[in-house]
């Protein structure tokens, strides 16, 4: 009896450490990495060339939103300076047209806004889409099993695991490659 107890211990213990050393041995052919998505928006090329659109669009309707109350303010100012001097159907008439600068302004600033964000949005599309494809080749070409995004469920990561400057290289050289701009 002892002998089977003693045979059945040595037989777990010999299948624990088989089985220990195999995880071991797939754990290393393992290779997993992630990305700081926000990261590679910012200081690769083509999310700096969108940066930049984007600001060049920003300051573009800031003047012409800074114009419209510009004008709106001189109405404004000619109405209260001019307002008990002008007859009631002139009064009315520019009080009128003061109104209707404002609500055109209102519906400008909100038209600005959507155009921004559709803007933003077809930028971030098109570079998504791009980095779907660079990922994918970076991840193949580097045989890695798994690339996480940092933001989206990882909350811890030894650095070593980043590959973000990594692929902002690969997906530069790759819009170099594809002749984008």
């Amino acid at each position: 009896m002892k002998k089977n107890v003693l045979s059945a211990i040595l037989t777990i213990c010999i299948l624990l450490f088989a089985a220990s050393s195999g995880v071991s041995a797939a754990e290393q052919a393992f290779k997993f990495g992630y990305i700081d998505l926000q990261k590679v928006m910012a200081l690769s090329s083509q999310g700096q060339v969108a940066t930049q659109k984007i600001q060049a669009k920003q300051d573009q309707l800031r003047t012409e939103l800074q114009a419209k109350q510009t004008e709106i303010s001189v109405v404004k100012d000619e109405l209260e300076r001019q307002g008990m001097m002008l007859s009631p159907e002139k009064r009315t008439e520019k009080e009128s047209d003061y109104q209707k600068m404002v609500r055109d302004f209102k519906i400008f600033v909100s038209d600005s806004e959507k155009d921004m964000k559709a803007l933003e949005g077809e930028f971030l599309k098109k570079m998504l889409k791009e980095l779907e494809e660079v990922t994918a080749e970076f991840g193949k070409n580097g045989k890695y099993q798994l690339i996480l995004e940092k933001r989206s469920g990882i909350i811890y990561a030894d650095e070593t695991f980043d590959v973000t400057d990594d692929l902002i290289k690969a997906y530069d050289q790759w819009i170099k490659a594809q002749g984008k701009k």
